[in-house]
């Protein structure tokens, strides 16, 4: 699918562009948690079909936890940019 091009014209304040960069920001983070599920099923089925130890499937959990706990951690970020932009745009700035 990918990320479509940023479009900001000169019209566009700064408010708006804050809520429209997290947008692209949760777009990708989408991508990224489809491509990690993915992953996990390849993983679960290589195990199932005894072509992979439980060692191996237990480092690929482990690591797809770790990217899910800094998506995690980034969401909460992006929440108070939205806040931030949210408050910027309906005050006129």
């Amino acid at each position: 699918m990918g990320i479509p091009a940023l479009n900001i014209t000169a019209q566009t304040t700064l408010g708006a562009k804050l809520v429209l960069s997290a947008a692209y920001f949760e777009a990708s983070s989408a991508e990224i948690i489809g491509a990690e599920g993915s992953k996990l099923q390849k993983i679960i089925a290589a195990y199932s079909a005894g072509s992979l130890s439980i060692d191996a499937l237990t480092t690929v959990n482990r690591q797809i936890s770790t990217m899910m706990s800094a998506l995690s951690t980034l969401e909460s970020t992006i929440v108070r940019k939205i806040a931030a932009g949210t408050s910027i745009y309906t005050s006129g700035l």
